[in-house]
């Protein structure tokens, strides 16, 4: 009797084994997913003044100083001059810089170049304002500009861009730590459409540093 006992058991247990393979869903576990590896962008931390920006590896880092002729004809473009309503861009310019370069792979023919500006007086100002006046500015060269409103990283952006014939940029504007924030990517009119994601990204990555409390006499 124990033997057929056993026999019955060994039997009982051989089936049980069957059925598990044929059912894996049931009675096995689960496989574990295989995490996605974050794609490699090529992108590197830059440290500029009050920020830091994620950028291809190949944008080096110019002297504001050096080059602060052509950073004041590239603001021009967007602010529109000194009877502009956004004339303050342009007041105490070269300490307001917080980065200036350009991309060193681009062609000398076709360059990109980085310029991001901070501003306290205009941080009160409406975004709305900003749009009317750049509008204002272009005058029939308006209907080239193109205005978004958009959630890059953590913060809303309004975000300008422009290209007619040689002349083409990508302005974003923010207002962060009590300052309002352009950051302005100039590049020729055919590269706007290949460079705008990684334009975006760019600025969806940027860290705002809080300011330096002024010490107390």
């Amino acid at each position: 009797m124990k033997k057929k006992w056993t026999l019955w058991l060994m039997s009982c247990t051989l089936l049980l084994t069957i059925s598990a393979c044929n059912l894996p869903g049931l009675l096995q576990t689960p496989a574990t997913p295989v995490p996605t590896p974050t794609p490699d962008l090529g992108m590197v931390w830059y440290q500029g003044v009050g920020m830091q920006i994620l950028l291809p590896d190949t944008y080096a880092q110019r002297d504001a100083k050096q080059d602060f002729g052509g950073i004041l004809n590239s603001l021009e473009q967007f602010v529109g001059g000194q009877d502009s309503p956004l004339a303050s861009l342009l007041d105490d310019l070269e300490s307001n810089v917080a980065w200036w370069g350009e991309d060193t792979a681009a062609p000398a023919v076709s360059p990109t170049q980085l310029l991001i500006v901070k501003n306290e007086a205009l941080e009160g100002v409406p975004i709305s304002l900003i749009k009317s006046a750049v509008n204002m500015f272009l005058n029939d060269d308006a209907k080239a500009l193109k205005i978004e409103t958009l959630t890059l990283g953590p913060r809303e952006v309004t975000r300008f861009t422009y290209g007619k014939e040689s002349t083409g940029w990508s302005s974003y504007v923010f207002k962060e730590q009590g300052l309002l924030w352009v950051v302005l990517f100039m590049t020729p009119p055919a590269n706007l459409a290949a460079q705008q994601d990684d334009f975006d990204y760019s600025v969806s990555s940027m860290m705002i540093e809080a300011p330096t409390p002024t010490p107390q006499p």
